[in-house]
């Protein structure tokens, strides 16, 4: 199906089955700039890392209620060994960014989408190959 006309489930609930756990550890808080960095393997040519970060609302006279919008990132770096023998940092960025009014309920639907668009196959060809055909 084209990108154009794609469609996902309101209300769906998703579950992951199958694979193998991959198991990520903390390397540290840095609380200076509310982050959490956790990876998978000691050997920083193969480790697999997950950065995540938050940014507190803050009041603000131009956004709409006067707080600007909280926001939770997860940033996802995955290390390929080229051919040449190189190595590369392949990369996924999830960010959520919500008004402080935003429910838990319309969270929670907004992040069922998200995961949607991550897997349906109404979008592979946008990660695959770069098509918005």
């Amino acid at each position: 199906m084209p990108l154009s006309s794609a469609s996902v489930l309101s209300g769906a609930t998703l579950t992951p089955s199958g694979g193998s756990a991959i198991s990520f550890v903390s390397a540290g808080i840095r609380n200076e700039v509310n982050t959490l960095n956790c990876s998978n393997d000691a050997d920083l040519r193969t480790r697999r890392q997950i950065v995540c970060s938050t940014r507190e609302p803050r009041p603000s006279e131009g956004a709409p209620n006067g707080y600007t919008q909280a926001r939770a990132t997860a940033f996802l770096k995955f290390p390929l060994e080229l051919e040449n023998g190189n190595v590369t940092i392949n990369t996924v960025r999830i960010e959520v960014a919500y008004d402080v009014e935003t429910s838990a309920s319309e969270l929670t639907e907004y992040k069922v989408i998200a995961a949607q668009v991550l897997n349906d196959s109404d979008f592979s060809a946008l990660f695959s190959s770069l098509s918005l055909a």
